[in-house]
């Protein structure tokens, strides 16, 4: 079905867009009250642009308005793809002058179905009621990929229309919308090089790459204390002068160019990295409904447990620590599996790891209430000690931190070696034996930004898995150990 026909409307000719099916009707407060206009924008000027109607065509709803040369945003990979990027600056200038109440920027980004080319360059922005409409009539998988697809979670949400921007620019040159994919939402926002795709000039790639990982005291930067629609200057500026050497493609040559680069070694090593960092994340987040059954098994044990539980989980005193010293203490709590002192320090986020940290607690100090033993093994110890042979049934666990290094103002990347009891990729799993267990091995990266509170210390504010990589996996010979049930 054409999203864009042209019609005949009361004898007159009209251009019309569809929005959606026509299954229900519109609720009569969004007809309501005076029309909003929206905006035409060539980069220089604005101009003001009014739509006639709605009107349903064989079951569908259009919406119609004056005869003019339209186009699906989506062109801009095809037809407009030459001027994408003059496209895109139109579209910032447009949105930068606009008041927050035009914008309505709930979840920080404009949605797609409220962008259309106008002309050959020009662009028009759909004013807030008739987006409205699009919004109730669409398709929850198209709200989902017009709206919520383009949401980069890593972003703050005064910088998103930046990152909007160059979404739609990355889009352009190879078809795919950068974070539509669950594997790069799920491990870390990492979108493939756009290089697989288009040879792009250094500095219009370097801008792209910069804006979809800056660091959130770059972004405060950028962004003062200004909206999303203000911070659009900084994206003019720097994008003006830019070169864009890509050529106009048919849908078919496009296809056929994502074809090409998604079959490719490039792609497939990419991928398989990200999968294994999103199959690790996966893991952590499912750890949720079991630590939930954990902590039932854990209180039936009786109430004595309950004072000794307590006392393990007395959190160190990170309030006099600088920030290096707390990210020690964060992975030393981690190594001894203690979930109060590993959340501490942190302020307004959460750990990846806590979820599962807080699972080995609760099955280690299980297990040490039921058969008086303790089964946890602290890796990093364990390290120290040469790696020697463990009871049977013991669980390692834990990191040995390597470096950590001061990657701007307040924020810090640490490198470490991961120590765990099972594969956060089952092609990885191997099979224990009576006399050995198998550790699995991973160099880990996380980042952590520190403000400093009123109060007087320091917060981790936000902290995440940047980078994942399984190594080995450790065949540790066991004994057995005579204990007391």
């Amino acid at each position: 079905m054409e999203e864009i026909i042209n019609i005949v409307r009361d004898g007159q000719d009209k251009t019309a867009i569809w929005i959606g099916s026509d299954d229900f009707g519109i609720p009569k407060h969004l007809m309501q009250g005076e029309k909003q206009h929206g905006v035409i924008s060539d980069g220089k000027t604005l101009k003001e642009w009014y739509w006639d109607g709605l009107c349903a065509i064989d079951g569908e709803r259009y919406v119609y308005f004056e005869p003019c040369k339209l186009r699906s945003i989506y062109e801009l990979s095809t037809s407009c793809r030459s001027d994408a990027l003059k496209i895109v600056r139109n579209t910032a200038f447009a949105l930068k002058r606009m008041k927050k109440d035009f914008l309505d920027l709930i979840t920080g980004v404009l949605p797609l179905f409220r962008i259309w080319i106008y002309g050959d360059t020009d662009v028009l922005i759909l004013p807030p009621d008739l987006g409205d409409v699009f919004a109730i009539m669409r398709t929850e998988e198209r709200k989902e990929a017009e709206v919520n697809r383009i949401i980069q979670s890593t972003a703050e949400k005064p910088f998103l229309l930046i990152t909007e921007m160059a979404e739609l620019l990355y889009y352009a040159a190879t078809g795919r919308f950068p974070f539509a994919s669950d594997t790069v939402r799920g491990s870390g926002y990492k979108e493939v090089p756009v290089s697989i795709y288009a040879k792009l000039p250094e500095k219009t790639e370097g801008l792209i790459n910069f804006i979809f990982h800056a660091k959130s005291r770059e972004m405060r930067d950028i962004m003062g204390n200004r909206d999303g629609g203000e911070n659009l200057d900084w994206f003019l500026r720097c994008s003006e002068g830019l070169e864009w050497p890509l050529a106009d493609m048919t849908e078919e040559e496009r296809d056929k160019n994502i074809e090409r680069a998604e079959s490719s070694e490039e792609y497939s090593a990419f991928f398989r990295t990200r999968e294994k960092i999103n199959k690790r994340n996966a893991f952590w987040r499912v750890k949720g409904t079991i630590i939930i059954v954990s902590v039932i098994v854990v209180l039936s044990v009786g109430g004595f447990l309950f004072n000794y539980i307590k006392h393990l989980l007395e959190p160190p005193l990170t309030k006099d620590l600088e920030p290096e010293e707390i990210i020690e203490a964060f992975y030393e709590a981690q190594s001894n599996c203690e979930p109060e002192s590993l959340s501490t320090a942190l302020k307004g986020c959460s750990a990846p790891q806590e979820m599962e940290v807080t699972n080995l607690f609760v099955s280690t100090r299980t297990r040490m209430a039921y058969e008086n033993f303790d089964p946890l093994i602290n890796a990093n110890e364990w390290v120290e000690e040469g790696m020697p042979a463990v009871p049977e049934s013991s669980t390692i666990y834990g990191v040995v931190l390597n470096d950590i290094t001061e990657t701007g103002e307040n924020t810090y990347l640490a490198d470490s070696t991961w120590y765990t009891p099972y594969p956060y990729d089952e092609s990885e799993a191997v099979q224990a034996t009576l006399t050995s267990i198998p550790v699995y091995v991973y160099d880990i990266e996380q980042s952590f930004t520190f403000t400093w509170n009123d109060r007087g210390w320091w917060n981790i504010t936000d902290t995440e898995i940047t980078d994942s990589e399984f190594l080995r996996t450790e065949i540790v010979s066991t004994y057995a150990l005579e204990r007391q049930i």
